[in-house]
Order: C-alpha cells, then sequence, then structure tokens
C-alpha cells in the first residue's frame, strides 16, 4: 500500500462493486505522505459489504474512516488489526451483526477502549447488544493501553480471550463472560480479575499480572470439571476456580505458602492433574494442601529447594496418585529421603531425574501392603550415593547416570527387569541380585565387571541379558557365568574384548538372539558354544573391524536361524564357505558396510530358499551382483542395494516374480543401467511393483 500516493488512484480500484471480493488484506511499510492522504486511500478502498474478512496491518494514518466498523458490513467475520500505531482510538466493532473473531495487535497509540468501541454514541437510535456473536477476541502488544470500559451487557457469546503484553492495563475485566472457554493472560501487571463470571470456563493461563479471584456460578459446575488452569507469576492469590482438573503453577517464589493454603481442595469437582514448574521454596512445608485423594498426576521440574517439600511429600497419603515426576530440581542442603510405598498405593510411574543434592533413597513396603509401581526411573542423579528398593514383581526399574552411586539394596527377590547404566562406583549389595529377574541390563558401570561372584547362573528366569561398556574384559562370558534360561543376549562396547569364551557359550542351550555389537578388537567368532544354539534365530555382528572370518563351522548348526545381521565388520574380506547354505529358515539378510568385500559369489544365497528382505550395502569394492543368482532366489520380496560406487550389473536374467520392491540408491553405474525403459537391465526388473532408482520412483 506504500506504492499508493494519491486517494483518487485507491478510489480507481472500484472496490465497492467487487462483489464476490471474500477478504481484503491491506499492509503499509514506512511511507512519507500526510495524514490526510493515508486516511483518503483507506477510505476510499472501501469494499462490498459482502466482504467477510478484513486484513489491515501498518496503516500510518491518525484515525479509521468511518467504514471499518459500519453495521452495513453484514456479512463480516473476521478483522485482524495489526501496527496501526498513530491510531489512539478503536473503530466500533461492536455492531457489526456476524463478527466471530476480533483481533488487534501493536496499536500504541491506544489508551482507552471505551463505548466507541461497542457503540455509535452521536447516534439517537437504541442500538443492539455489542458483539452478539464475537466468539475470539485478541489484544496484543498494546503498549499503552491502560483502561478497558465495559457496560455489562456485551460479549454474551465470547469463548476465547486472550491478553497479552498490555502492561499499563490496568483496573477490571468483562465481569459476565457466560460462554468463556478459554482465558489467557500475559504481561498484564496491573490487572485485577475479581468477581469474574466464568461457568464455562475450560483453560486458564495467566503469566505475569496482578492479583487473581475468579468466581464461578452454580450453572458452570459441570463443566468446570475438565477446566485446565495455567497460573504463572501471579502475586497474589485471593480465589480460584473451585474445580480445575489440571493445573500448573509457574514461577512462584515462595510457592509453600500456596500449597498450604489448601484453596484448591474441593470434594465436589476433583483435581487430577498438578504440576509445580519453575519455582522455588524458602522454607519447609508445614502441610500439603492440594486434593490429595483425587490427584492422579504430580510433576515438579526445575524447582529450588525441593528439600523443603519432599519430606512433607513423602509423609502424607495419596490415594489415587499414578504418576510421580521430580525433575531437573535441586537442594541447597544435603537430602535423604525416606519412604514407605504404602502412601502411593495406585502410583504406576515415578522418575526422579536431575535431583542435585539427592544424597540418598530409601522406599520400602511391608508385605501385603498394595502397590502398583510398574515403573521407577532414577536419572542425572549426581549426588547420589546409596538406594535402596523393594524388589516388586512386575516392576522395572531403570537406574542411569548416577556418577556417585556405591550401593544398591534391594530387599526382596521378585523384581523381574532392572537397567543399570552410567554407574561407575556402583557395586552390589551382598544379597545379589533377586531371583526373580527376568531382564537385567548393565552399561557403563565400570565396578561390575562381569565374574560368576555375581549368582547370574542361579537366575533361572533371567531371559534377557544386555551388557556394555566394561573397558577391562578381554574375554566373555566366564563359564557358567550365564543361566541356560538365557533367551537373548546382547553385547555392545567391549573396546578390549579379544575373544567369546565358547565353555560360556555352550550353555545357553535357549538363546534365540544374539547381538554382538562395537567390539573393535574381537578377530574370530569360536565354533565351540555355536554347535549349542538350536533355537537361535536373530544373529547380530555390528562394529566389529578387526573380524576377519566367519566360516562354515559356525553357521551350519544354525538350522533355525531366520534373520542374520552382519554390519561394519571392515576386516571381512569373503565369506567363502561362510555356511549361508545352511540356513533354510534364513527370511532376512543384511550384508553392508564391510568394505573389503569384494565379491559376493561363493557365499551360497541361491539355497537359501526362505530368504525374503536382502540388504546389501557399502561395498566399495563390489562390482557384480550377476554371479550371485538373486534369479533363484524365489521367495525374495524385498532388495535393497546402497552405496556401492563400482556395482555395475544388478542381473542377466529375470528377477523372481516374488519381488514386490527393489531400491537402489547411492550406485550410480547401476542405477544408470536400471534407468526406466532405456537401462540396459531395466527388462530384468520392469515387472516389479516398486521400484526405486536413485530418489526416483517407478
Amino acid at each position: 500500500m506504500q506504492n499508493v500516493v494519491c486517494a483518487r488512484d485507491a478510489l480507481g480500484a472500484n472496490m465497492k462493486d467487487k462483489r464476490h471480493l471474500d477478504e481484503l488484506a491491506l499492509k503499509w511499510s514506512d511511507v512519507d505522505t500526510n495524514d490526510l492522504i493515508r486516511s483518503g486511500i483507506l477510505n476510499n478502498l472501501q469494499p462490498h459489504p459482502n466482504l467477510k474478512q478484513l486484513i489491515i496491518n501498518g496503516y500510518p494514518g491518525i484515525t479509521f474512516p468511518d467504514w471499518i466498523g459500519d453495521p452495513l458490513f453484514s456479512n463480516l467475520v473476521s478483522v485482524y488489526l495489526y501496527w496501526c500505531g498513530n491510531c489512539s482510538s478503536l473503530p466500533m466493532f461492536g455492531q457489526l451483526p456476524s463478527l466471530k473473531h476480533l483481533s488487534i495487535k501493536g496499536m500504541k497509540g491506544v489508551e482507552r477502549v471505551g463505548s466507541e468501541f461497542y457503540e455509535d454514541a452521536s447516534s439517537s437510535i437504541t442500538s443492539k447488544p455489542s458483539f452478539p456473536f464475537l466468539q475470539t477476541l485478541r489484544f496484543e502488544h498494546m503498549y499503552n493501553w491502560k483502561k478497558w470500559l465495559c457496560c455489562g451487557c456485551e460479549f454474551r457469546r465470547l469463548r476465547e480471550l486472550y491478553l497479552i503484553r498490555c502492561p499499563k492495563l490496568t483496573g477490571k475485566l468483562p465481569e459476565e463472560l457466560p460462554s468463556l472457554k478459554k482465558l489467557e493472560i500475559e504481561g498484564c501487571w496491573g490487572l485485577l480479575v475479581a468477581s469474574l463470571q466464568v461457568p464455562a470456563i475450560r483453560e486458564l493461563k495467566m503469566l505475569g499480572f496482578g492479583e487473581l479471584q475468579l468466581k464461578r456460578q452454580a450453572s458452570g459446575f459441570a463443566a468446570l470439571q475438565t477446566s485446565d488452569i495455567e497460573i504463572l507469576n501471579v502475586c497474589q492469590w485471593k480465589q480460584l476456580p473451585l474445580e480445575p482438573h489440571r493445573l500448573t503453577i509457574r514461577g512462584l517464589h515462595a510457592v509453600e505458602s500456596l500449597l498450604e493454603e489448601g484453596i484448591l481442595q474441593t470434594h465436589t469437582s476433583p483435581m487430577q492433574d498438578l504440576k509445580i514448574w519453575g519455582c522455588y521454596f524458602s522454607r519447609p512445608l508445614n502441610r500439603f494442601g492440594f486434593p490429595m485423594v483425587t490427584l492422579k498426576s504430580l510433576q515438579i521440574y526445575k524447582c529450588g529447594n525441593v528439600g523443603f517439600l519432599l519430606p512433607e511429600l513423602f509423609r502424607c497419603h495419596h490415594p489415587s496418585l499414578e504418576d510421580l515426576k521430580i525433575i531437573s530440581s535441586k537442594t541447597d542442603l544435603s537430602l535423604s529421603s525416606s519412604f514407605s510405598l504404602a502412601i502411593f498405593p495406585r502410583l504406576i510411574h515415578f522418575d526422579i531425574d536431575s535431583v542435585d543434592g539427592l544424597e540418598s533413597l530409601s522406599i520400602s513396603i511391608s508385605e501385603g501392603e498394595p502397590t502398583s509401581l510398574r515403573s521407577l526411573e532414577i536419572i542425572n542423579c549426581d549426588d547420589l550415593e546409596y538406594i535402596e528398593l523393594p524388589a516388586l514383581n512386575s516392576a522395572c526399574y531403570k537406574i542411569l547416570e548416577c556418577g556417585k552411586l556405591k550401593s544398591l539394596a534391594l530387599a526382596l527377590s521378585s523384581l523381574q527387569r532392572l537397567s543399570l547404566e552410567g554407574c561407575p562406583q556402583l557395586l552390589f549389595h551382598n544379597d545379589g541380585l533377586p531371583s526373580d529377574l527376568r531382564e537385567l541390563e548393565i552399561f557403563k558401570c565400570n565396578q561390575l565387571k562381569p565374574q560368576v561372584d555375581w549368582g547370574l547362573q542361579r537366575l533361572a528366569s533371567l531371559t534377557e541379558f544386555i551388557i556394555g561398556g566394561c573397558q577391562n574384559v578381554e574375554s566373555f562370558p566366564e563359564e557358567l557365568l550365564l543361566p541356560s534360561s538365557l533367551t537373548t543376549l546382547e553385547m555392545k562396547y567391549f573396546p578390549n574384548l579379544k575373544s567369546l569364551d565358547g565353555r560360556g557359550l555352550q550353555q545357553l542351550t535357549s538363546l534365540t538372539k544374539l547381538s554382538i555389537r562395537h567390539c573393535p578388537k574381537l578377530q574370530f567368532i569360536p565354533r565351540e558354544g555355536f554347535q549349542h544354539f538350536p533355537s537361535l534365530m536373530e544373529l547380530e555382528i555390528e562394529d566389529c573391524p578387526g573380524l576377519q572370518s566367519f566360516g562354515e563351522d559356525i553357521l551350519r548348526h544354525l538350522s533355525s536361524l531366520e534373520r542374520l545381521s552382519i554390519r561394519q565388520c571392515h576386516a571381512l574380506q569373503s565369506l567363502t564357505g561362510s555356511g549361508l547354505q545352511y540356513l533354510t529358515s534364513l527370511e532376512k539378510l543384511d550384508i553392508s558396510l564391510c568394505s573389503k568385500l569384494q565379491s559376493l559369489k561363493e557365499a551360497g544365497l541361491p539355497s537359501l530358499a526362505s530368504l525374503k528382505q536382502l540388504h546389501i550395502g557399502e561395498f566399495h569394492e563390489l562390482q557384480s551382483l550377476t554371479e550371485v543368482g538373486l534369479q533363484q532366489l524365489t521367495s525374495l520380496e524385498k532388495l535393497f542395494i546402497f552405496n556401492c560406487p563400482k556395482l555395475q550389473s544388478l542381473t542377466r536374467e529375470r528377477l523372481p516374480d516374488s519381488l514386490s520392491c527393489l531400491d537402489i540408491l547411492s550406485c550410480p553405474l547401476l542405477e544408470q543401467r536400471c534407468q526406466f525403459e532405456e537401462g540396459q537391465e531395466w527388462d530384468y526388473i520392469a515387472h516389479i511393483p516398486k521400484i526405486f532408482i536413485g530418489f526416483e520412483a517407478f
């Protein structure tokens, strides 16, 4: 609009006659024209009354023309006024009969919103109710707005009200908003919300304003049961809605006074979700004054001096609490917490994450006391040295990145899942591990060097064992270390592992999955032990760059194997005599990132009658697959070949009809030969339903 410098030019646009125009957006940047010309330009751009949406952005004049807000615009539904900083008053929007959405932003010249906003004060005709259908009203960045005068009969259908960054606004809001469902106030430091009737309120978010006092009519009782309330940096508390469903409290310095007052306790409509974020406790809490009978979820996040909160929290009974999280908080004093799970009979998830100052945690439960705990996570507690936990049936414990943790005591025998990671000083308690343990993961716990003294052999129910990050282990597993009940064994990040102990492996007769990853010094895999894996279904070997051979004597006994993955074994030069022909049940084969592997000719792929998926990739020296016999894989459904820069040929015969997807990526020479209808090998692959060559699909 800054390019229109003459009001006559604007008149030439003939906007009044454009009856099919639904939306009009007018935007100015910096201009030098005088106010009379500016006003004339906007006045002459008056659109047809059929207009439904109007946007005015950056208008530089000091007054708006009369047509803006004229009730003759009976179809106008949405109006947006942005950054019209020179205007000192708002148009009369209150009599627009169809207006539903009104947004006003950045009008720094407006200090007062009064009767002119609602009706024409100079008219002798009795006006209709103001804003009869308005649903959304938003004021933003009104930096000089001081007073909002209301007559009390407007906004009967308003559903959402936003007041954002109006720092000088004082006084009260409209008192009766019977349809309001969402109220958001931010950065209105002088505003008083008093005696506000909001029977339909569902969401309330307040950040940085003065005094809060909300009331609810009895008729709004049912609607308020699902209200979502967020209070931030509120200076004074008097009264809140009686039935919030979810409440978030942020940024209060002495939050303990609020928690003790119990202003939200109710026996009629329960609050179920409470979040305390970024608050500070200045003294010990005397009582916990929230509705503990109904509370299901409690989250304490980035709070200071939580040591003043936790003793009272762990003293009270929380009969309905299901989810408890204490995250990124700290205490200025050393803290030892001890409590019985009996106070949390329905607690399912309990997370303690990054709580500085917590040195000791003891959780107990007596025989016969009810508990529902299924998940306990203790993470990044840098000062924690001692943990005592009840070993609960069906519970999963995860203790991660607790650098000073030295002792873990598990009181009972029924724990089934335990994960320990990043606890370099941890030693097991003299009582050992729970006898009913089914899943155990130990990673980066340097003091926990795997040894027979752990007593894993006696864990008759242990089916999954994941271990890694052991710096000083050269051979694994030691004979008699692992129980025969294991079905899954994963070994990862053994930087000094040189060999696998066949005597320790041969006991694992129930094993169905074996994973060996990130063992750079491992050179050979012994045939001893693999002879005793009749049920092995999945074998994964990844990032073992020193592995030189993978022989027939390993695979010939694995007739049940369904998935085989060999990746990042850079010293592996050949699969000749690998024994793939014995894998009659194999359905998925992944051979990739073996940079020295030059040929798959002798691998025996044609014998894999059950193979459905084949992944071949990152073979920098591989030149041809024509002698592999891909056309003989009559069960093959998906073939993925990637990053083989020297690969030139795929096949000399039609690929099997079973193939439903062929994907070739970053193989420039082969991609050229497989081009749609033109490549030398296109006829061999044209029948495949899904073909991806490079980044093109055919």
